[in-house]
Formats: structure tokens, C-alpha cells, sequence
């Protein structure tokens, strides 16, 4: 969650990984942001909060590569709209706050469509150790307007997404991300990330990924089904 970005920035990891469990997919996620007011504008001047206003997309897939003319399985459609900014980051209060709305659904009808539309706000905590590794807290709560495709979501995923993010920017990252519904259903997906070249600027370059996810809802159109553990490798240009 770096500060100063240009207008036009990385929001969520972007990567493509292959592997599976019986069966080869594909897993991969392209997501950027954008600042609608530039700081030094006009609208900014007169309502200095302005400047924190972001439009985000977020598209996750998977693709099922060993069944006969590839198809896609499921596809998640992520826009949001959200701001963000710095906060004081003494004692207990977070380095970064962001919060906004999002909707998400998979573009599908009938039986197979899936659509949720939550109210959001993400805190984030960042520690540097004296080795230069980080560790990031950032937990997404969230509450739901809107989840008539899908009205016991909250069993499999509940309120909030856990994430954790440890490394050294230079070197290996671990990020997590932990969910557990109210019936106790859940889901844990560990990504782990190498530099293979040098940033080509900001967040974005070149990194071995590997990822692993256990549980439900790897796509939102089986939120109510438990996968085995998935395990793939691939590559990421932003972690």
C-alpha cells in the first residue's frame, strides 16, 4: 500500500499460475486502480479529501486447462470505488485506511450467476524490522448490501478477510489471506513470491510465484464448495 503513486497504479497482485489437484488450472488476476483527482487539481484545493478517491478493478479466473477445449471455469468481475489514505500510524492507529464499495459478481444467469455488492474498510498496519523485512496487517471487514444469488455467502466466507503480508522487498514475500465463515467454513490461500529481476518501476517487475489455497470459494460461482488443497507455480508481476 505504498503512498505517492501515479494516477494510474497496481492495486491487487497480478499473476498467472498453473497447477491443481487431479486436474490442471489455471489460476491468474489482473487489477489496477485508478486516482480520480490529481493533488494538485482544482476540486482538491476547494476538498483536500478529494485526492483519496479511487476507481478499482479486480478480475480473477479460473481456467480449467485439462478438460477438453480448455474452458474457463469461473471468472470474478471486482470493480469498487473506494478512498484512500494515510493515517497517523502512532500507537494503535493504522499507517493507511481505505474504504469504499465493491461489487462483485461472475457474469453468468440462471443457476450459475453469482453476484454480492458489500460496503468495505480496510485498515492497514505496517512494522519494519531492523533487517529491512516487513510484516503488513491489513483485515478487509466488510458487510453485504446485496447477496441475493448467494444468501449464506456468510457461511463460507463471513465478514472480513485476514491478511498478512512478511518479507523483504528484495528478496521473498509471503502474503495470506484467511477467511472463516459463521458456521466455521473457510478457505486460506498462501502466496510466495521471488524477484526475478529488478523492478521495472513502482510495485511492478518480474517474480517466481507460488500459491496454494485450501477450502471454499476459490471462485466465487463454488463459494459453497470445499476445494482439496490446489497447489500452482507461475509467474507475478505485481505481489
Amino acid at each position: 500500500f505504498p503512498m505517492n503513486e501515479p494516477a494510474l497504479s497496481a492495486n491487487e497482485p497480478l499473476y498467472f499460475v498453473i497447477g491443481g489437484n487431479g486436474g490442471t488450472t489455471a489460476r491468474f488476476q489482473l487489477s489496477f486502480k485508478y486516482r480520480l483527482f490529481d493533488p494538485d487539481s482544482l476540486p482538491v484545493e476547494w476538498f483536500p479529501p478529494l485526492s483519496g478517491l479511487h476507481f478499482g478493478y479486480t478480475q480473477t479466473s479460473l481456467w480449467d486447462l485439462g478438460s477438453d477445449s480448455a474452458p474457463f471455469h469461473d471468472t470474478s468481475y471486482r470493480p469498487s470505488f473506494f478512498w484512500q489514505g494515510a493515517s497517523l500510524g502512532k500507537g494503535l492507529m493504522p499507517n493507511l485506511l481505505r474504504g469504499g464499495f465493491e461489487h462483485e459478481s461472475n457474469g453468468k444467469d440462471g443457476a450459475s450467476s453469482r453476484s454480492i455488492n458489500i460496503l468495505f474498510a480496510q485498515p492497514v498496519w505496517s512494522t519494519v524490522f531492523a533487517d529491512g523485512r516487513a510484516l503488513i496487517v491489513a483485515p478487509k471487514f466488510y458487510g453485504y448490501l446485496d447477496k441475493d444469488d448467494n444468501p449464506d455467502l456468510q457461511r463460507y466466507r463471513g465478514y472480513a478477510d485476514w491478511i498478512f503480508r512478511y518479507g523483504h522487498e528484495d528478496g521473498w514475500i509471503l502474503t495470506t489471506q484467511l477467511r472463516r465463515g459463521t458456521t466455521g467454513h473457510g478457505s486460506a490461500q498462501l502466496d510466495l513470491s521471488y524477484p526475478l529481476r529488478r523492478p521495472l518501476f513502482a510495485r511492478t517487475g518480474g517474480y517466481l510465484h507460488f500459491q496454494l489455497f485450501k477450502g471454499y470459494g476459490e471462485s466465487l460461482l463454488d463459494y459453497d464448495v470445499e476445494q482439496d488443497l490446489q497447489a500452482r507455480v507461475g509467474f507475478s508481476i505485481v505481489r
